[in-house]
């Protein structure tokens, strides 16, 4: 991974996950309330305003992706107990139920909100997008490309990870190949795949009104800030509580708009030399 100027900012252990535990993806809600996913336990976390943790939601398997329908319901990426790659509904009664079984995806990841009803998510085995539509319960390949593949189809690490929308791009991290994507959005169809930027690892990511893009770099236990213009900096390192960052979530109401929520998994994927932690969510100051 390229080398980075430090510019630290204020950071503090929001809540904790006793270990272990593979915290991997994060989504809020307008009250201040984040709903985390625990892919190994098959849970969703629910943490309030003040850091408090609750059992939310769980499944007989595994969840990754987690994005916000409305206020009160999200759609959910995982497998179901055979192994089934499946889409899941939360809803306000805190149930997970399976809308849909996708036997032909690998590994169903980041998500993000295409319309009202329709959600891009990311297969992160299969090198494509789909394209999932949740109205009619039904998904679609919605983008195939070499530049979401694996290198290596036998090393477990992600290509196609996290996926965010700003301004008529889809942002989109390969995490095996170092890369993160742009890829044009024309109307309701994906242009040509271009590379944004290389030889850094990323995980997932978040970007604020302005273009600047907060990224996790998982193994790497830290985030990293992308101004447009592409001037990088990491904001937060593994003294921060960043063993494997995961995911990462900007604050939506009035009091936290310019806090960033990362997630981590405590290092379970590359334990750090002082040993494996809990996972956690970690608050971000942004300046």
């Amino acid at each position: 991974m390229r080398l980075m100027n430090t510019n630290y900012y204020p950071a503090t252990i929001f809540c904790r996950f006793p270990q272990p535990a593979f915290i991997e993806n994060i989504a809020g809600d307008d009250q201040g309330n984040l709903y985390v996913t625990s892919i190994d336990e098959g849970k969703v976390y629910k943490v309030d305003a003040v850091g408090k943790t609750e059992d939310y939601a769980a499944i007989e398997g595994r969840l990754a992706g987690i994005v916000s329908v409305d206020e009160k319901s999200f759609v959910c990426g995982g497998w179901s107990a055979d192994g089934t790659s499946t889409i899941y509904l939360l809803d306000a009664q805190q149930r997970l139920i399976p809308r849909l079984s996708l036997p032909e995806a690998l590994f169903l990841n980041g998500i993000a909100k295409l319309g009202p009803d329709s959600f891009l998510i990311c297969d992160a085995y299969a090198g494509l997008i789909w394209k999932y539509d949740l109205f009619s319960n039904r998904a679609i390949p919605w983008l195939r490309h070499e530049l979401l593949t694996r290198i290596d189809p036998g090393n477990p690490m992600p290509a196609a990870n996290g996926i965010k929308i700003f301004d008529q791009t889809i942002f989109v991290s390969n995490t095996a190949r170092n890369l993160l994507l742009a890829i044009p959005l024309l109307a309701d169809r994906p242009g040509e795949p271009e590379i944004f930027l290389d030889d850094v690892n990323f995980d997932d990511f978040a970007i604020d009104p302005s273009g600047t893009i907060y990224a996790t770099t998982h193994i790497f236990n830290s985030v990293i800030e992308i101004k447009p213009g592409k001037q990088l900096s990491v904001i937060a390192s593994i003294e921060h509580g960043l063993a494997g960052s995961t995911a990462a979530l900007l604050g939506r109401t009035g009091k936290d708009r310019r806090i960033l929520y990362v997630t981590t998994n405590g290092g379970l994927s590359l334990p750090p030399a002082s040993g494996l932690e809990d996972g956690k969510i970690v608050k971000i100051r942004l300046r």
